[in-house]
């Protein structure tokens, strides 16, 4: 392989990462609510469990994209359907259910987290949730172009934001950090870190089904070993950053539903105050609407009326903003860590362990009938 292929080879797999990456680091990761609730509320063992999720998702994904490769099932139906063979028929519902509850729940947050917000600068949480539903629905129905060619800047303005809050998050608050760290400070069994730390892996693991769709440029295991190689480094390294800050404000951050928010509160900065709001409602925008794209493009060829695909998409833009909006009542917190925890645990059972074992299997049998033909 030439200099020139492996240049695109690389590029191609930094691109993969970067979807990821952008599933990954959206709203509710912004927030700091997920990484608080799964990891840094049970102590000093976050410092290094969310890299041990990451990895697992790794894992999950390098199988799972192998799969697509050797069958060209690069949309999550029918890599579903072949990933669980012979046990298709179950696991396959399992996954599109559990994909479904990932896709209202992300939206439910990104309402909740949004009127949240509206709340520290004294709107009221209903009439919050309300205004954030219209503008959802309004951009979902008439500036999807837009929100899908900013959402790549707006991954990129999260990632360069969190990334100067985290350091200076970190060094305004470095003694208490050490102090944490130095006397084990543990409220919860490390039995129960690990649970949660499997949790996370199990809920982001559905998250495949919007990798896949971006990962046929991936021609050859390297390519995809490197691939997956960038995501765990990039996502290992932010959520650990992102702990790290958190539990350098324990126990202020505890129980607050913008953890980064009340942050950035501490540190007295306006600028860092008003920009981290302004990207933070952003970052809601373009997760909530992505999730409502992705419910759309699930059910707009399964719903046979109002024939007009206008209509159709309209109607089905409609019922998932209803749904989420009235799942954003039940606020951003019990969103994450009871919604999320749920859909978590039947992950680890339904993806995690059917992927790396199962896919694993899978993969090795391809290979071996294909050395010898």
């Amino acid at each position: 392989m030439n200099k020139s292929s492996k240049a695109k080879n690389t590029i191609s797999a930094m691109q993969v990462a970067a979807v990821w990456f952008g599933a990954h680091v959206g709203g509710g990761f912004a927030t700091g609510n997920q990484t608080m609730n799964f990891f840094v509320k049970h102590g000093w063992h976050s410092i290094w469990l969310p890299l041990f999720s990451v990895i697992i998702i790794g894992l999950v994904y390098r199988e799972s994209l192998i799969v697509a490769k050797n069958y060209g099932t690069y949309n999550y139906r029918s890599w579903a359907l072949k990933m669980y063979e012979p046990y298709e028929k179950v696991f396959s519902v399992i996954f599109e259910i559990g994909f479904l509850m990932i896709v209202l729940l992300g939206t439910g947050g990104s309402i909740a987290g949004s009127a949240a917000l509206m709340g520290t600068f004294g709107v009221n949480y209903l009439i919050g949730v309300i205004v954030t539903g219209v503008i959802f629905f309004i951009l979902t129905i008439y500036g999807s172009n837009l929100i899908r060619k900013a959402s790549t800047l707006i991954t990129v303005l999260i990632l360069i934001f969190l990334t100067i809050m985290t350091a200076v998050g970190i060094a305004s608050n470095s003694a208490n950090l050490t102090s944490l760290i130095s006397q084990n400070y543990a409220p919860s069994s490390f039995g129960v870190s690990i649970y949660n730390a499997l949790r996370y892996a199990g809920y982001q693991a559905f998250v495949i089904a919007i990798v896949l769709s971006a990962s046929d440029v991936l021609k050859t295991d390297d390519d995809i070993n490197r691939s997956v190689g960038f995501g765990v480094l990039m996502n290992g390294s932010m959520i650990v950053l992102s702990c790290l800050m958190l539990l350098s404000w324990t126990p202020g951050v505890l129980g607050k539903d913008l953890p980064i928010l009340y942050i950035c509160q501490q540190l007295d900065s306006k600028l860092l105050l008003y920009s981290y709001s302004i990207i933070l409602f952003l970052a809601f925008v373009s997760t909530g609407i992505g999730c409502v794209f992705g419910a759309v493009a699930r059910f707009e060829n399964i719903v046979k009326k109002p024939k007009d695909i206008i209509k159709r998409r309209a109607l089905i833009s409609m019922v998932s903003m209803v749904l989420s909006m009235a799942i954003s009542l039940f606020g951003l917190t019990k969103i994450v860590s009871v919604g999320y925890g749920y859909v978590g645990t039947i992950g680890i059972f339904a993806v995690i362990i059917p992927c790396i074992f199962g896919g694993r299997i899978k993969n090795y049998r391809f290979k071996k009938r294909q050395l010898e033909k």
